[in-house]
């Protein structure tokens, strides 16, 4: 759906970068030295001895290693110059990049960061050794109001959605939570400590999130046939944890929370889709 907006107008207007077969070399090196020839001892040893890890110089020569592989056998350019500075920016730029990290909490924030800095070298690299700043620039400077438009809806469909939610739910939630007996279901779980409760919720947090991300795109992508096969099979999942408890208000609040989620999904997805002038109503 949104890729039918102008068709026309937005293949003549990107453009072309010459040698793509170089950044998806690089980016191929990349994945493969830092996921696949990468032994867990060695990030065990980085992130106890930092920049004293004698497999952090290795990982940095490997990661420099590949990446010339790759521009020797994939860059047009001919100048070993080049392509020995490049290799050395790739190399150099990870240890520093993998060197802050070992600092940094190993979580799912931390890790993302760490990717993205790789990510925005090894660009900078293939611009780098393609001489393809301008063309770059020429594709930022695509960037408008649809853009911008579908960026506000995913951001929209995430936290503030979430916040939004949990404060239209809050007069259930109380009653669900404060009201709910203690159950004797042989089936039910044990009594969970506070901190494995954030825990949980957390958890649906993040399936929220998920949820709605999903939803959205299904809906840009007018697969509102999606849409219904993701609500069936949350509620086969739902189902027996909700018939194990055997509690209507619960059943209630559950359902509740998920139509809210849905329809708040649906009115942003169909207000960006009226922003890019493709609502799905035939005329």
């Amino acid at each position: 759906m949104i890729a039918e907006t102008s068709k026309g107008a937005i293949v003549n207007a990107v453009p072309d970068f010459a040698q793509p077969e170089l950044l998806v070399g690089l980016l191929l090196a990349h994945l493969l030295a830092d996921f696949y020839f990468q032994p867990y001892s060695w990030v065990k040893q980085r992130n106890e001895r930092h920049a004293l890890a004698l497999p952090l110089y290795l990982h940095a020569l490997l990661h420099g290693a590949l990446a010339f592989i790759a521009l020797v056998l994939l860059s047009g350019n001919g100048s070993m110059a080049t392509i020995g500075i490049a290799t050395l920016i790739i190399a150099v730029s990870h240890f520093k990049i993998d060197v802050i990290k070992s600092y940094c909490s190993q979580n799912t924030t931390a890790f993302v960061i760490d990717q993205l800095a790789h990510v925005a070298v090894i660009l900078g690299v293939f611009l780098y050794d393609t001489n393809q700043w301008h063309s770059a620039l020429a594709l930022l400077k695509l960037l408008g109001a649809q853009h911008l438009a579908v960026l506000l809806a995913y951001l929209a469909v995430l936290k503030p959605s979430s916040i939004i939610i949990k404060q239209l739910l809050s007069p259930w939630s109380s009653e669900v939570l404060t009201n709910k007996p203690p159950s004797a279901h042989p089936n039910d779980p044990p009594t969970i400590t506070t901190e494995a409760q954030q825990t949980l919720s957390l958890a649906g947090q993040r399936i929220g999130y998920l949820e709605r991300v999903l939803m959205l795109t299904f809906v840009l992508l007018n697969q509102f046939s999606a849409i219904g096969f993701l609500i069936a099979a949350k509620s086969i999942f739902r189902f027996g944890d909700l018939t194990k408890h055997q509690d209507r208000k619960l059943t209630e609040y559950v359902l509740l929370g998920t139509f809210t989620s849905v329809a708040m999904t649906f009115a942003i997805g169909l207000a960006c889709a009226a922003a890019l002038g493709q609502l799905p109503i035939k005329s």
